[in-house]
């Protein structure tokens, strides 16, 4: 469009004849880009109810478990060695109405149930069953010791991949909704998605592309979660004594001891080619570990 503020003499946008009709769009439309060091950006609320219950060693047991129920919102989530107007700018809409993007934070995990167990088994020396000098160097001296984790996944937020109003200053747009849910059904090793013909994580028929124009109306975050924490760790450990003055301790333990799998979260970027699918798993396979410990 011909450029009212044009002068051949004038600096950036100024000299040019004809300017894109986007940019007469913006607030103080005669400045091109503009910076600034605000530093007050964004707000978030969190509030929570944690439960604990616990059992202090005794007659060979101890237990400790917890159970957190919370909600944590925000409108942005800021990246480590990178300012607040940055980390925003890289999930608003509209820099003008930062407080729309107010919704579940990414790191919001509304359930997480912890739990670590310590039992002495009541054999061998001093012990209720088993307790004689032979019988203790097989059976004395075993414990057995397990922590657990189990916590719901993260908000997805999904973006479209063509940002076609980067002229609005802004460096992310967001789909439009089309009613239809975006959650698929089973678990989510059968909905990785990878394979021609299998299901993935995320119904692209939920969405739908947002105009030019227009900053989409899906939600910064979703109520749907990627995939949730469910993990054991356990080992099992034996001390015992060597010419009174010395101990010794064997320890067998078990990493991810179900062998349960972590998944990563899946593409979020409407329009991409692998949206939906889960590519990778985030945690390793069980693993062992055997170890001997010596006291003196």
């Amino acid at each position: 469009m011909p450029n009212p503020y044009f002068s051949p003499t004038g600096q950036g946008i100024i000299r040019n004849q004809n300017i894109n009709r986007a940019q007469l769009l913006r607030p103080f439309n005669q400045y091109a880009n503009l910076t600034t060091s605000i530093n007050s950006f964004g707000r978030s609320t969190y509030d929570s109810m944690v439960v604990k219950a616990q059992k202090r060693f005794s007659k060979g047991i101890s237990f400790l478990s917890t159970f957190t129920y919370s909600l944590f919102m925000d409108t942005g989530v800021g990246a480590a060695g990178s300012g607040p107007l940055n980390s925003l700018a890289a999930a608003t809409r509209n820099s003008y109405d930062i407080e729309r993007e107010f919704s579940l934070s990414g790191s919001h995990s509304p359930k997480r149930w912890s739990n670590a167990v310590t039992y002495e088994l009541p054999f061998g020396k001093g012990k209720q069953f088993m307790n004689g000098t032979l019988a203790d160097l097989v059976v004395g001296g075993w414990s057995l010791n397990a922590v657990q984790v189990w916590q719901t996944g993260f908000p997805l937020s999904v973006r479209q991949q063509a940002n076609t109003n980067s002229q609005f200053f802004t460096l992310v747009q967001f789909p439009n909704a089309t009613g239809v849910s975006p959650e698929t059904s089973g678990r989510p090793q059968d909905r990785i998605g990878l394979d021609a013909g299998s299901t993935r994580f995320i119904d692209s028929a939920a969405f739908s592309t947002a105009p030019t124009g227009t900053f989409g109306n899906v939600s910064r975050t979703l109520n749907m979660r990627g995939p949730g924490l469910h993990n054991w760790d356990i080992s099992v450990f034996k001390t015992f004594t060597i010419a009174e003055k010395y101990k010794a301790q064997f320890r067998a333990e078990a990493v991810n001891a179900f062998n349960t799998p972590l998944f990563n979260s899946p593409n979020t970027t409407f329009g991409s080619g692998a949206f939906g699918q889960i590519s990778a798993q985030a945690n390793f396979p069980r693993m062992y570990q055997l170890g001997l410990r010596f006291f003196f």
